[in-house]
């Protein structure tokens, strides 16, 4: 399995116990009204979920498993795949501290922006390996 695909992999894993935690966090909130800030990590308990979880561990098993490059046999720049790795995370760490109200709430813009800038970054990595195999 490459390097990019075991970070992605193993992050996401991260993610999903941050997130089932804070859940777990919620549950617990709706028996004991005393708890009920918790209710504030909501929107952190989504983008942990959603991008953490299962956006970054679909990206990273994609890039182990889609066909690699006919005639090298490679996937591609590993730089940009480590790139395309750094650019989600740091995303998704920028809107968890922004909804902590650690930096500010406009904070999230860039944050969504590096999260795209992945996709982007997944997608034109991904488009020739497919591709090649059409001709």
């Amino acid at each position: 399995m490459p390097t990019p695909s075991r970070w992605m992999i193993k992050a996401s894993m991260l993610y999903m116990l941050v997130g089932f935690s804070i859940g777990a966090l919620i549950l617990i909130s709706k028996v004991y009204p005393e708890l009920s800030t918790v209710w504030s990590l909501l929107t952190v308990h989504i983008e942990v979920g959603i991008f953490g979880w299962i956006i970054q561990l679909t990206m990273g098993t994609a890039y182990w498993i889609l066909p690699r490059y006919l005639k090298t046999g490679s996937r591609g720049s590993s730089r940009l795949a480590l790139v395309m790795v750094g650019l989600l995370n740091l995303g998704i760490l920028i809107n968890v501290a922004s909804y902590l109200q650690f930096l500010d709430s406009s904070a999230t813009i860039l944050g969504r922006l590096l999260e795209v800038g992945a996709v982007v970054l997944f997608i034109g990595l991904h488009w020739n390996r497919a591709v090649s195999y059409n001709k």
